[in-house]
């Protein structure tokens, strides 16, 4: 039993091993590079944000420079509306005229024309030249009634 019994606790003390296996080395980790290229990555996010800023601050300075001028040319065209205006004035433009030497017109007159055209056939037909028919004579009399 003594010999059984020894043989048997060195099995038992012993851990059974054919469940582990033969591995390498973990690999080297890289944490230099990782913390360069994070660094780099930040340093580009920043400096975006920086550039994007300037760029805006110089959007908003050139959208004030065009503002100010867009409301100086909205009070030369109010002044120019305003000149128009005073020179369109009937009171000044009958002094202009007068000015001149341009005198107001006389009594109005109407001028009443007969009509008396060959082409209404109103004239008498002259011996050398023959009447032609004119085709518009019938709508231009429509028209008239």
């Amino acid at each position: 039993m003594s010999a059984v019994t020894a043989l048997q606790r060195r099995r038992d003390a012993a851990p059974d091993r054919r469940h582990l296996q033969v591995v390498d080395a973990p690999a080297k980790r890289h944490t230099l590079a990782y913390a360069l290229m994070i660094v780099a990555v930040l340093g580009v996010t920043v400096f975006g944000a920086v550039a994007f800023n300037a760029l805006a601050a110089a959007a908003a300075v050139e959208t004030r420079a065009l503002d100010a001028h867009v409301a100086e040319a909205e009070r030369a065209y109010a002044q120019l509306v305003a000149d128009v205006a005073a020179l369109e004035d009937p009171a000044r433009i009958r002094e202009a005229a007068e000015e001149l030497g341009m005198v107001p017109a006389g009594p109005v007159r109407h001028l009443t024309l007969e009509r008396n055209l060959p082409a209404d056939g109103a004239a008498p037909p002259t011996e050398t030249a023959t009447p032609t028919p004119d085709p518009l004579k019938s709508l231009l009399s429509a028209a008239d009634s």
